[in-house]
């Protein structure tokens, strides 16, 4: 795994530990909420295989703008 990669599945990991109260059967959430959040984690779940993510100018970290993650349900 490259490094690009691993920096991206970092950031996606976090963004799914954010969202993960949205899958609890005690989420306040409604059904379909709950199924727009669903569809969210799963975009992010296939973001390694549907992105290439590239390494900004310091080669440190992940330059954003060569991903784009999906839009978080609001």
């Amino acid at each position: 795994m490259t490094k690009e990669e691993i920096l991206l599945r970092i950031q996606r990991d976090a963004l799914l530990n954010q969202s993960d109260w949205t899958q609890g059967s005690d989420s306040p959430l409604s059904n379909s909420k709950k199924d727009e959040w669903k569809t969210y984690r799963q975009a992010l779940r296939d973001l390694p295989k549907t992105s290439n993510p590239k390494l900004d100018d310091t080669k440190l970290l992940l330059d954003m703008s060569s991903v784009t993650f999906p839009a978080k349900p609001s």
